[in-house]
């Protein structure tokens, strides 16, 4: 839904452009994504995005490498590593298609995967140390599944995640403390006894002091501007200063205050992601991981699912071949052997006691 909206709010205009063009937006768009080179900041090589007719629905670039990481889970059966990851990446994407869904830049990390051979192949885990654009919002924008498979752990979501986003980010990058924010956020989400505000705590918890500190800057305006429009407007005089488009940790704080406002509710916070303005895609992107754990499935619109499944249908370049609706009952069931065997650990560990 954010992503028909994302270049009329990018760089610049933000939230009054989207009302300007759209007014208030609730529902998915038809777009064009225009063929055009771009740069996202200063040093930044030339990135090619490809022309493609978007229908009502269609994903793109966080969407598609968030899928690529959920196979990475189905094929390991459980928790991953950044280099079951690149597996998946450097075995899925097709080069030739990259700048139509999945996002330009990806095919610098690509083309260092499957450059040389064993014994000069750059490690997965450096990658992200090469990148030219640290604190990017790409890994955030993937990480959700890793708070699935790590339900109710928020703590061992944010380890995996700091794990799996040296893929594409460095170390205590912004791009890693967003990815530790959205996993334990959606990692706790799932809990039985969740609230609200265990999973603002969550965010915040195992995050860098500085990361910490913009989150509980943005919530701050939350809590004075507790309204998806009113808040628009201070968000954006808050971080438009800070750099024109959108870093991950600042995604990862509007997720989260946006979370807070909308109380958990799924339409309410995708909807206001949408049009808040700034990186509007990846913030509904990252949101909707953790409000989609929290509400469950059947807070879900179902016109919503069968909007982007019918795109995505209709889509050759999308790598999303699994609908939906399996992939999720195929995650569910790694998830449930992954209780089994932590049972089994926790079986012996008790054997270890009594012995």
């Amino acid at each position: 839904m954010g992503a028909a909206v994302e270049w009329v709010s990018v760089p610049g205009g933000g939230w009054p452009a989207i009302e300007k063009e759209f007014g208030w937006v609730e529902g998915f768009l038809p777009w064009v994504q225009k063929e055009r080179d771009v740069r996202y900041w200063n040093n930044s090589p030339r990135l090619r995005y490809q022309h493609q007719d978007m229908p009502p629905g269609m994903t793109e670039d966080g969407a598609e490498i968030r899928y690529l990481l959920t196979i990475a889970m189905l094929e390991r059966r459980g928790r991953v590593t950044v280099d079951d990851v690149a597996e998946v990446f450097s075995r899925e994407i097709v080069r030739e298609d990259i700048g139509r869904l999945v996002n330009p830049h990806i095919r610098i990390h690509l083309d260092r995967l499957r450059a040389g051979d064993d014994q000069t192949r750059i490690p997965p885990r450096l990658l992200g140390s090469l990148t030219p654009w640290p604190g990017l919002v790409d890994a955030a924008h993937m990480i959700g599944p890793v708070g699935i498979i790590n339900a109710g752990d928020p703590y061992q979501a944010a380890l995996d995640a700091a794990e799996v986003a040296l893929l594409l980010q460095p170390p205590a990058s912004g791009g890693v403390e967003a990815c530790k924010a959205i996993a334990a956020a959606t990692a706790e989400a799932f809990s039985p006894e969740a609230t609200v505000d265990s999973v603002v705590d969550a965010a915040l918890k195992y995050v860098s002091p500085i990361t910490c500190e913009i989150i509980e800057e943005t919530l701050e305006i939350a809590r004075k501007y507790p309204d998806m429009r009113a808040i628009r407007e201070p968000i954006r005089q808050h971080f438009a200063p800070t750099y024109p488009y959108a870093d991950a940790v600042e995604t990862a704080a509007e997720a989260v205050a946006l979370f807070w406002i909308s109380q958990g509710d799924v339409r309410e916070a995708i909807v206001g992601a949408t049009n808040l303005g700034r990186d509007t895609d990846c913030i509904a992107g990252c949101l909707g991981s953790i409000v989609g754990a929290y509400a469950g499935i059947d807070a879900v619109p179902a016109e919503w699912v069968e909007t982007v499944q019918r795109a995505l249908d209709a889509n050759r370049y999308t790598v999303q071949r699994i609908p939906m609706d399996q992939l999720a009952a195929q995650l569910t069931e790694v998830v449930e052997e992954r209780i089994g065997a932590l049972r089994a650990h926790v079986e012996r560990l008790e054997r270890l006691l009594t012995s």
